[in-house]
């Protein structure tokens, strides 16, 4: 079942929501400037400490660019989180780039590897999602 999401803007024109007990939807619309990137990194590591099995699952067809301090602030916050999983949705080539860079430099970092899965719509993301957490969840027990 997929959960219904509201995409109404929290930070400047962007969606950031965590969806309980362990999703951040984030949806990057225009341009993410340092200020939106802080904010957003912000979220991220505050609710993202307590989670074991975080996934991320990242609308990003109307991404235009994210600044360089942002996603370097992503980086090393990514790097001390328990991260299930990454889905990306409806991604243009330009998004998909700008995904595997981000996800590939916090890849670098991790004795655990983050799997990245891209898709083309939600119902694929959240069947993804429920698949790996299984996953993920078994090999901790």
């Amino acid at each position: 079942m997929t959960p219904e999401i509201s995409t109404e803007p929290t930070i400047g024109r962007h969606t950031n929501r965590f969806i309980s007990p362990d999703v951040f939807y984030l949806r990057i619309v225009g341009e993410m400037n340092d200020d939106e990137g802080r904010e957003v990194n912000k979220d991220h590591y505050e609710i993202g400490k307590t989670v074991d099995g975080l996934f991320f699952l990242c609308d990003i067809d109307q991404l235009e660019s994210v600044s360089p301090a942002t996603r370097k602030q992503a980086v090393e916050i990514q790097k001390q989180l328990k991260i299930a999983g990454a889905v990306v949705l409806k991604a243009p080539l330009k998004a998909r780039i700008f995904a595997k860079l981000i996800l590939t430099a916090t890849n670098m970092f991790r004795a655990d590897k983050m799997p990245v899965m891209f898709v083309d719509t939600m119902d694929e993301a959240w069947v993804w999602i429920e698949k790996r957490r299984a996953e993920y969840h078994a090999v901790k027990a």
